[in-house]
């Protein structure tokens, strides 16, 4: 009951600090050209970290579950510095065009807004969760850098669409019941990794039942095999599609690793800068 009792506060509290970022900072909706909408909450003006970060729910190409795997990580970006926006792509429907062009429009459109939304039009990331997770690494193993976004950050992925690999759900709203290997090839984020990756920051949990760690597992090898940067952080437990949920046994070990990260990231950037 205690438990309980705590998990209700810390929702209230979760909720109430939300709000209070709503009435001071409003969030900015942007329809995209083909129909998505991008919710953006900009950086305060005065932040240090000049950096935003897109976040991609997952729902199997099904649905986008834009909760706890899109809105509820907006104070912890907020705080850290970042402009946050949550991208409600258009579910595929079995045309595999679709989610690519909802995000290459949301990259395209943030670093537009970039001196308006107070951060640095290069450093702008993606963070996808599940499905999510593969639109994120589609987008970053594009060889075409107007939509290649400049760091990467992946909650137990889909990568690979390959029949060995691939998510049935999404693989079916994706590519549908008789996807050619051509397209399966083509979707498979672990086979198009080049020097041009941007750096890559992986979570999971090792008895994940929907989505097998071997997706992420492969797209880190294939990562080091090019020598780009990556971080592949495994837990012990959790499952899958934990995203900001406190009953995630490891919540705060997650995002302690990822803020300090994000820092490490942003130190490097600024020396790299002098």
């Amino acid at each position: 009951m205690k438990k309980v009792l705590i998990y209700i506060l810390i929702i209230v509290l979760t909720i109430t600090f939300v709000g209070g970022i709503v009435v001071k900072t409003s969030i900015v909706r942007v329809e995209l050209p083909h129909g998505a909408v991008l919710y953006v909450l900009p950086a305060p003006k005065d932040n240090q970290t000049h950096g935003a970060v897109i976040l991609l729910p997952g729902g199997g190409y099904g649905s986008v579950k834009k909760w706890f795997e899109g809105y509820w990580w907006f104070p912890f970006y907020y705080c850290q510095g970042y402009t946050v926006a949550m991208l409600d792509y258009r579910l595929p429907n079995q045309d595999h065009q679709i989610p690519m062009v909802d995000g290459a429009e949301a990259i395209q459109l943030m670093r537009a807004h970039a001196k308006e939304w107070n951060y640095d039009k290069n450093n702008v990331g993606v963070m996808g969760f599940s499905a999510g997770g593969h639109l994120a690494s589609t987008l970053m193993v594009s060889d075409k850098a107007s939509i290649r976004p400049d760091f990467g950050i992946l909650f137990y992925p889909v990568i690979s669409m390959t029949k060995e690999l691939a998510h049935k759900d999404s693989h079916y709203h994706l590519l549908g019941d008789n996807a050619s290997e051509e397209l399966e090839y083509r979707y498979s984020s672990e086979l198009h990794v080049s020097d041009q990756t941007p750096p890559a920051y992986i979570a999971l949990s090792i008895d994940d039942p929907e989505v097998k760690p071997q997706h992420s597992i492969r797209f880190q090898e294939e990562m080091q095999a090019k020598n780009r940067p990556v971080v592949l952080h495994v837990y012990p437990s959790g499952g899958h599609g934990w995203g900001y949920r406190f009953s995630f046994t490891h919540h705060k070990e997650m995002l302690d690793d990822l803020k300090d990260w994000l820092s490490n990231r942003q130190q490097t950037n600024e020396y790299n800068k002098e």
